[in-house]
């Protein structure tokens, strides 16, 4: 008789737990924001382009097998040309840091817009697939809710470390 696959952790509890390990990453000043790629011209795996408006790191190297991980979604409070609630919710997102800054795995995040439709979307360094994945059936499903329906997805890029991915011809302006 084989074992079932564990069921993963609710994502209630999976953010509770991640926000318990983010609290000493800040505390330790493990974590940081960078200025380096804001406002470059990113295009995801699908082709839609997008703004970086924040970058956010954690210390602790590359892994053994980095990969990308493509996050978007088009929360339903903020349509498109709205300005004001994109500007204040840009600014305060920074708060959702507590939700993925602690998941193991995790490398880099490029907080991104597209300034016309208001879709947001993340691409993240993560140190293995299996990470990434884990994160991103949490993630989407913390974002369903708030997001317009069939606008929440995600893409893992096996094999593709965020700076290889970036580099690619016609990715980056």
């Amino acid at each position: 008789m084989s074992a079932r696959p564990a069921r993963p952790p609710s994502p209630g509890v999976q953010a509770l737990v991640c926000a318990a390990r983010t609290v000493p990453l800040l505390l330790r000043g493990q974590l940081h924001l960078r200025p380096a790629r804001v406002g470059d011209s990113i295009r995801l795996p699908d082709g839609r382009r997008f703004v970086v408006f924040r970058e956010s790191t954690r210390d602790g190297g590359d892994g053994s097998d980095p990969v990308t991980l493509a996050v978007w979604f088009h929360l339903w409070a903020i349509p498109a040309g709205a300005r004001l609630r994109r500007y204040v919710f840009e600014r305060a997102c920074v708060a959702n840091t507590m939700l993925f800054a602690g998941f193991d795995g995790y490398l880099v995040k490029l907080w991104m817009v597209d300034p016309d439709t208001s879709d947001y979307a993340g691409l993240y360094a993560w140190r293995s697939a299996e990470q990434a994945q884990i994160y991103a059936r949490y993630i989407t499903s913390i974002l369903r809710p708030l997001s317009t329906p069939g606008s929440v997805g995600f893409g893992v890029l096996p094999d593709t470390a965020l700076g290889a991915y970036l580099d690619r011809p016609g990715i980056r302006s």
